[in-house]
């Protein structure tokens, strides 16, 4: 059974997207494109007309995006992806609008210059327009900030976009701001939603690219859809050649768990993964697929009720025998009236001319006639050029060429009031992360229904957060992992504490290392080592992989050319350059280790809980030891340390140097205290704490940690035997070293009425026991 991390079934944008963002943290990705898929519309039409002029439209009026600027947000999600060079669109600044009078106005397409107009043309919503726009910057700069903590894996939440304008319809939340209807039709002067009925448009998707649009630009891109879809493929096939597959899946195979564990093809070969992304409509592939999951099916009714609509949206590509611009159409893009209805009518007229001149015939033109139809309803071509030469009459006699395009589904996806009104915070994380159609928990399915207002950009969105997601599940594991695993952060933590035996001598060496989602890079000289979070702008190595990739290295689980030869790595700079820093890092160490008893236990961090309570019964020991003579706290205190020392033997079959010298101390102390009377009659905690705190300050400075003893059954046996796991038991000894010895002086400094005080600093060595690793790790790594 062949075996990938992802296994992406479908070609559109949203999940090649997603296939792409992982096979370029070099995760398993295998593509699965069906030899039957539907044929997408390639937006490229050539004809020639009767005087043999040949005319070429590279025209779709999808590929509609905005935030196409250097800094703007599609942009960083095309970097993400590395297909920022290659996007390239025109900016539309502004548009023209025709009323039903044939009258038509300038409409600019920027944030502040929009505002204006809507103030001009409506004064009496003046108040409510300032209100609306305020309430939309807000909802834009946090909608940015969240977006950029995903793509640079810090924490994000929730958008207020969504909180507050998540569940309402687009007509809706207008007519919350504006009386007049004529300014939610302003809004509607889109490519995207242009034709859809405003009650049923989704404010949420609509308005997460809208204001991208408003405040980065609108842009017109040079390239179509299929295009687009292709720079994909060949993007993915840069990064493994094979990584494109072409068959057709018949069964999706799921087990008891609740998640699909393999796929098999028509030719009955099996493919196993652990997530899956499909490119499917969820209620033809639940249909399917799995046909008795008849309230699933339901749910998806409710979230989608649109998935079945009728309407369609196509092109006229139309040749004329004279410029655009001498029959009066300059600018870019029309917009017509239309009353939706379910009749066709036309929406926007595009000059191609002027997005692409490369390909304009001398003296004559290219026109694309968008429109909307229904199955129930198709357009004739006859009453489409008619209702266009209402506005533009001097077309009539200058069409020397018309082909039609392929028609899309036209969409808006506002859910039923049963499933989205009244919702908690929770339920609207769930929405955003698509988890309402999670009925596997590894099966994800994304297409162009998922956030139709949105457009191209919630395609790429859609594929962006997915991958997003799911290499977070990749990188933290399964929920019921029994060991810790490293993090990003330990894992360069592990690297610094490798250095040093070898070096990569006196001149300074910048290496860039990317870790999944995390950037770092590494500055060495000599003997000194310093770790850096983000990259160096000109590095003498940078190095790419995957967590596991350089956890296992570390960890001598897999040898350095297995993971070069299986793609598991990419580097650029010196090849000799990358060797000697493998060597010096101790990055192709691999052995076989002999085993230890290491139990799976149901209590995480079992070993260290063990001493906790250990510490914990010593400490009320000391404590009652001022009040109470040791001849009776001393049984007690034996008895339950040969209790914990038997079930500590029990559960991890060994029992440590420290545990057998407290008990002789305990037995040493009981018989002092029969056959002594002074002793027996002494009230005092000094000895307990004195020998206690300089127990583990000399276990500390013979490096052989006290703490390294419990809480190495915590953690995975390779990672307890590193460098770096030792120094910081080590420092953990010294922690408690140091609060015993403080509870000890502590009297001496403030009174003794404070005794009780200084004991509370048991809990902050409980409390550091479990975080100092996180804090020393982090502190280590510079900004």
């Amino acid at each position: 059974m062949e075996q990938v991390d992802v296994l992406v079934i479908g070609g559109d944008i949203a999940s090649l997207t997603t296939a792409l963002f992982l096979a370029r943290k070099l995760r398993n990705v295998a593509v699965i494109l069906d030899n039957q898929e539907e044929d997408l519309a390639t937006g490229m039409v050539d004809f020639t007309d009767p005087e043999n002029n040949r005319f070429h439209f590279q025209y779709d009026r999808s590929a509609w995006l905005g935030g196409l600027t250097p800094s703007g947000l599609i942009t960083r999600y095309f970097q993400a992806i590395g297909i920022e060079k290659e996007i390239q669109g025109i900016q539309v600044t502004e548009d023209i609008v025709w009323s039903k009078a044939a009258e038509s106005i300038h409409r600019p397409n920027q944030f502040d210059p929009f505002r204006i107009y809507l103030i001009r043309y409506y004064p009496k919503e003046r108040d409510a327009i300032q209100r609306f726009f305020r309430d939309l910057a807000r909802h834009y700069q946090n909608y940015i900030s969240q977006q950029e903590s995903m793509l640079k894996n810090r924490q994000y939440t929730l958008t207020s976009l969504m909180i507050e304008w998540g569940d309402y319809p687009l007509k809706d939340l207008l007519g919350k701001y504006f009386a007049s209807s004529e300014i939610i039709q302003e809004f509607l002067y889109n490519p995207l939603l242009y034709g859809l009925d405003p009650n049923q448009v989704n404010s949420y998707h609509f308005f997460s690219h809208f204001f991208l649009g408003l405040k980065e630009g609108f842009f017109q891109l040079k390239m179509t859809l299929n295009q687009i879809r292709e720079l994909l493929i060949e993007k993915l096939k840069i990064i493994h050649p094979d990584i494109i597959q072409k068959r057709r899946i018949k069964e999706y195979v799921y087990d008891e768990s609740g998640k699909i564990t393999h796929v098999v093809d028509t030719t009955n070969r099996q493919i196993a993964a652990k997530h899956f992304v499909v490119r499917a409509n969820p209620l033809t592939f639940y249909r399917q697929h799995f046909p008795t999951f008849t309230e699933e099916i339901e749910q998806i009714q409710k979230y989608y009720p649109d998935l079945g609509n009728p309407k369609r949206i196509n092109t006229l590509y139309l040749a004329i025998n004279q410029t655009a611009e001498s029959l009066g159409i300059p600018e870019l893009s029309s917009y017509f009236p239309i009353d939706y209805s379910e009749k066709p009518a036309i929406l926007r007229l595009y000059n191609l001319d002027a997005i692409d001149p490369e390909n304009r015939l001398k003296k004559f033109g290219r026109l694309c006639l968008d429109y909307v139809e229904s199955d129930l309803q198709p357009a004739s071509q006859e009453m489409l050029l008619s209702d266009l030469y209402q506005y533009y009459p001097k077309l009539k006699k200058t069409i020397v060429g018309i082909r039609q395009g392929k028609p899309r589904q036209h969409l808006a996806m506002v859910s039923d009031e049963s499933v989205r009104k009244g919702l908690s915070i929770n339920e609207q994380i769930a929405i955003e992360a698509s988890e309402h159609l999670l009925f596997f928990d590894n099966l994800h399915l994304v297409g162009p229904w998922l956030r139709p207002e949105a457009g191209l950009f919630g395609q790429f969105h859609s594929g962006i957060v997915l991958g997003d997601k799911i290499e977070e599940h990749l990188y933290y594991g399964e929920d019921d992992d029994t060991f810790y695993y490293l993090t990003n952060d330990e894992i360069m933590m592990m690297l610094r504490y490798n250095y040093g035996k070898k070096t990569l001598g006196k001149k300074e060496v910048h290496i860039n290392f990317h870790i999944g989602k995390s950037d770092y890079f590494v500055r060495t000289k000599g003997k000194n080592i310093t770790i850096h979070r983000g990259e160096y702008a000109a590095p003498d190595l940078t190095l790419y992989s995957t967590n596991d990739k350089f956890s296992n290295l570390l960890l001598k689980k897999i040898g350095f050319n297995d993971v070069l030869e299986a793609n598991g790595l990419k580097y650029t700079g010196s090849t000799e350059l990358l060797y000697e820093v493998v060597s010096v890092f101790n990055l192709d160490d691999y052995q076989e280790q002999e085993p230890r008893y290491h139990p799976k236990l149901k209590v995480k961090f079992a070993g260290v809980k063990i001493l906790f309570l250990e510490l914990f019964v010593f400490s009320l020991a000391a404590f009652l030891s001022n009040f109470i003579h040791l001849i009776w706290l001393m049984p007690f205190c034996l008895v339950i340390t040969l209790l914990m020392m038997f079930v500590k033997s029990r559960i991890f079959r060994v029992i440590s140097w420290f545990e057998i010298v407290w008990l002789v101390i305990y037995t040493t102390l009981l018989m002092l205290a029969i056959f002594l009377a002074d002793f027996r009659a002494w009230r005092s905690d000094n000895l307990l704490l004195g020998l206690m705190g300089g127990m583990f300050f000399v276990s500390w400075v013979i490096n052989r940690p006290i703490v390294y003893d419990y809480h190495r059954f915590d953690y995975l046996q390779e990672y307890t035997d590193s460098p770096l796991f030792k120094v910081i038991n080590n420092g953990l000894t010294f922690v408690w070293s140091m609060i015993f010895l403080l509870i000890l002086a502590g009297p001496y400094i403030g009174g003794e009425q404070y005794m009780s005080v200084w004991y509370n600093l048991v809990f902050l060595g409980i409390f550091l026991t479990y975080y100092y690793p996180v804090i020393y790790i982090r502190t280590n790594i510079k900004k």
